[in-house]
Protein backbone atom coordinates (compact mmCIF):
# COMPACT_ATOMS: atom_id res chain seq x y z
CA UNK A 1 0.00 0.00 0.00
CA UNK A 2 1.17 3.45 -1.03
CA UNK A 3 2.08 5.73 1.64
CA UNK A 4 0.14 9.08 1.81
CA UNK A 5 1.77 12.17 1.10
CA UNK A 6 1.78 14.95 3.06
CA UNK A 7 0.11 17.25 0.40
CA UNK A 8 -2.42 14.53 0.35
CA UNK A 9 -3.06 14.74 3.94
CA UNK A 10 -3.00 18.44 4.12
CA UNK A 11 -5.64 18.29 1.16
CA UNK A 12 -7.75 15.81 3.41
CA UNK A 13 -7.35 18.42 6.18
CA UNK A 14 -8.61 21.26 4.27
CA UNK A 15 -11.49 19.59 2.74
CA UNK A 16 -12.31 18.30 6.24
CA UNK A 17 -12.12 22.34 7.85
CA UNK A 18 -14.32 23.40 4.97
CA UNK A 19 -17.08 20.54 5.56
CA UNK A 20 -16.74 21.45 9.33
CA UNK A 21 -17.63 25.41 8.74
CA UNK A 22 -20.40 24.39 6.58
CA UNK A 23 -22.28 21.89 8.99
CA UNK A 24 -21.91 24.13 11.91
CA UNK A 25 -23.10 26.76 9.96
CA UNK A 26 -25.78 25.42 7.58
CA UNK A 27 -26.17 21.90 8.48
CA UNK A 28 -25.06 18.72 6.63
CA UNK A 29 -28.45 18.35 4.20
CA UNK A 30 -27.05 22.28 3.00
CA UNK A 31 -23.92 21.91 1.73
CA UNK A 32 -22.22 19.79 -1.43
CA UNK A 33 -19.10 18.79 -2.60
CA UNK A 34 -19.47 22.21 -5.43
CA UNK A 35 -19.08 24.61 -1.93
CA UNK A 36 -15.96 22.87 -0.67
CA UNK A 37 -14.16 22.69 -4.06
CA UNK A 38 -15.13 26.57 -4.22
CA UNK A 39 -13.24 27.31 -1.36
CA UNK A 40 -10.77 25.45 -2.05
CA UNK A 41 -10.26 26.15 -5.54
CA UNK A 42 -10.07 22.62 -6.96
CA UNK A 43 -12.56 20.62 -9.21
CA UNK A 44 -14.88 18.21 -7.27
CA UNK A 45 -12.78 15.57 -8.38
CA UNK A 46 -10.50 16.40 -5.80
CA UNK A 47 -13.34 16.56 -2.80
CA UNK A 48 -14.15 13.01 -4.61
CA UNK A 49 -10.94 11.18 -4.72
CA UNK A 50 -10.34 11.86 -0.39
CA UNK A 51 -14.16 11.11 0.29
CA UNK A 52 -15.87 9.21 -2.19
CA UNK A 53 -19.19 9.98 -0.78
CA UNK A 54 -20.62 12.67 1.06
CA UNK A 55 -21.47 9.66 3.59
CA UNK A 56 -17.68 9.24 3.65
CA UNK A 57 -17.05 12.66 4.86
CA UNK A 58 -19.96 12.67 7.17
CA UNK A 59 -18.50 9.92 8.61
CA UNK A 60 -14.85 11.33 9.03
CA UNK A 61 -16.34 14.34 10.32
CA UNK A 62 -18.20 13.04 13.00
CA UNK A 63 -15.17 10.65 14.01
CA UNK A 64 -12.89 13.28 14.39
CA UNK A 65 -15.43 15.43 16.50
CA UNK A 66 -15.12 12.32 18.52
CA UNK A 67 -11.34 12.09 18.60
CA UNK A 68 -11.41 15.99 20.00
CA UNK A 69 -14.07 14.97 22.53
CA UNK A 70 -12.23 12.48 23.95
CA UNK A 71 -9.09 14.61 23.90
CA UNK A 72 -10.79 17.31 25.92
CA UNK A 73 -12.19 14.44 28.57
CA UNK A 74 -8.59 12.94 28.52
CA UNK A 75 -7.53 17.01 29.38
CA UNK A 76 -10.09 17.39 32.07
CA UNK A 77 -10.29 13.92 33.89
CA UNK A 78 -8.17 15.21 36.87
CA UNK A 79 -10.00 18.27 37.72
CA UNK A 80 -12.48 18.63 40.25
CA UNK A 81 -15.89 18.24 39.15
CA UNK A 82 -16.31 22.44 39.33
CA UNK A 83 -13.87 22.93 37.08
CA UNK A 84 -14.55 19.83 34.60
CA UNK A 85 -18.61 21.66 34.64
CA UNK A 86 -16.71 25.33 33.73
CA UNK A 87 -14.81 23.55 30.84
CA UNK A 88 -17.96 22.02 29.65
CA UNK A 89 -19.75 25.24 29.88
CA UNK A 90 -16.25 26.69 27.94
CA UNK A 91 -16.84 24.26 25.07
CA UNK A 92 -20.05 25.07 24.57
CA UNK A 93 -19.16 29.03 24.40
CA UNK A 94 -16.31 27.97 22.01
CA UNK A 95 -18.58 27.10 19.45
CA UNK A 96 -20.65 29.30 19.46
CA UNK A 97 -17.88 32.59 19.52
CA UNK A 98 -16.92 30.96 16.51
CA UNK A 99 -19.32 32.34 13.53
CA UNK A 100 -22.41 31.62 16.39
CA UNK A 101 -22.15 27.81 15.03
CA UNK A 102 -24.09 25.28 16.93
CA UNK A 103 -22.60 22.43 18.50
CA UNK A 104 -22.02 19.24 16.07
CA UNK A 105 -23.94 16.95 18.30
CA UNK A 106 -26.90 20.01 17.95
CA UNK A 107 -26.90 19.89 14.38
CA UNK A 108 -26.78 15.88 14.16
CA UNK A 109 -29.38 15.34 16.24
CA UNK A 110 -31.50 18.01 13.96
CA UNK A 111 -30.69 16.77 11.15
CA UNK A 112 -30.56 12.62 12.64
CA UNK A 113 -32.94 11.39 10.66
CA UNK A 114 -32.24 12.84 7.13
CA UNK A 115 -28.69 11.35 7.68
CA UNK A 116 -27.14 7.89 6.05
CA UNK A 117 -27.48 4.95 9.10
CA UNK A 118 -23.39 5.01 8.69
CA UNK A 119 -23.43 8.80 9.80
CA UNK A 120 -26.10 8.28 12.31
CA UNK A 121 -24.00 5.13 14.10
CA UNK A 122 -21.17 7.59 14.75
CA UNK A 123 -23.72 11.03 15.71
CA UNK A 124 -25.50 8.14 18.10
CA UNK A 125 -21.58 6.82 19.90
CA UNK A 126 -20.89 10.89 19.66
CA UNK A 127 -23.51 12.27 21.82
CA UNK A 128 -23.80 9.08 24.00
CA UNK A 129 -19.73 10.29 24.94
CA UNK A 130 -21.23 13.51 25.65
CA UNK A 131 -23.74 12.86 27.48
CA UNK A 132 -22.02 10.79 29.46
CA UNK A 133 -19.32 13.80 30.30
CA UNK A 134 -21.89 15.55 31.87
CA UNK A 135 -23.64 12.67 33.53
CA UNK A 136 -20.52 12.19 35.18
CA UNK A 137 -19.48 15.65 36.07
CA UNK A 138 -22.74 15.40 38.05
CA UNK A 139 -22.03 12.07 39.59
CA UNK A 140 -18.68 13.27 40.59
CA UNK A 141 -19.71 16.38 42.15
CA UNK A 142 -22.57 14.70 44.06
CA UNK A 143 -20.12 12.32 45.31
CA UNK A 144 -17.75 14.59 46.22
CA UNK A 145 -20.15 17.04 47.75
CA UNK A 146 -19.44 19.50 45.96
CA UNK A 147 -22.86 19.74 44.25
CA UNK A 148 -26.16 19.37 45.96
CA UNK A 149 -29.38 18.62 43.27
CA UNK A 150 -32.67 16.97 43.12
CA UNK A 151 -32.96 13.55 41.30
CA UNK A 152 -30.40 11.13 39.46
CA UNK A 153 -26.80 12.34 38.39
CA UNK A 154 -28.09 10.72 35.27
CA UNK A 155 -31.10 13.19 35.28
CA UNK A 156 -29.33 15.93 36.01
CA UNK A 157 -26.16 14.76 33.49
CA UNK A 158 -29.45 15.12 30.91
CA UNK A 159 -30.77 18.26 31.75
CA UNK A 160 -27.13 20.01 31.38
CA UNK A 161 -26.53 18.78 27.99
CA UNK A 162 -29.94 19.47 26.87
CA UNK A 163 -29.94 22.92 28.62
CA UNK A 164 -26.72 23.52 26.86
CA UNK A 165 -27.32 21.89 22.98
CA UNK A 166 -30.67 24.00 23.31
CA UNK A 167 -29.13 27.19 24.46
CA UNK A 168 -27.02 27.28 21.34
CA UNK A 169 -29.24 27.01 18.86
CA UNK A 170 -31.40 30.27 21.16
CA UNK A 171 -28.44 31.93 21.13
CA UNK A 172 -28.38 32.89 17.35
CA UNK A 173 -30.94 35.19 18.15
CA UNK A 174 -30.25 36.26 21.61
CA UNK A 175 -26.62 36.09 22.76
CA UNK A 176 -26.83 36.43 26.21
CA UNK A 177 -29.24 33.15 26.66
CA UNK A 178 -25.79 30.99 27.66
CA UNK A 179 -25.08 33.20 30.28
CA UNK A 180 -28.39 32.70 31.70
CA UNK A 181 -28.59 28.79 31.10
CA UNK A 182 -24.76 28.63 32.97
CA UNK A 183 -25.96 30.47 35.84
CA UNK A 184 -28.85 28.39 35.70
CA UNK A 185 -27.41 25.01 35.92
CA UNK A 186 -25.07 25.92 38.49
CA UNK A 187 -28.11 27.11 40.77
CA UNK A 188 -29.84 23.94 40.09
CA UNK A 189 -26.25 22.26 41.04
CA UNK A 190 -25.84 24.78 43.91
CA UNK A 191 -22.48 26.04 42.88
CA UNK A 192 -21.13 29.69 42.71
CA UNK A 193 -19.01 29.99 39.90
CA UNK A 194 -15.48 29.79 39.52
Amino acid sequence: MKPVSNASKDTQKRILDIAEQLLLTRGFNAFSYQHISSALGVRNAAVHYHFPRKTDLGVALVQRYRRRFARFMEAHASLDPLQQLEGYFELTDAYFQQDEQICPSGILTTEYHTLPEEIQLEANAFITEMRDWAKTIARRGRDERVMTYPGTPEAMGEVMFAALQGGLQLARIDAGILDTIKQQIRDLLKVEKS
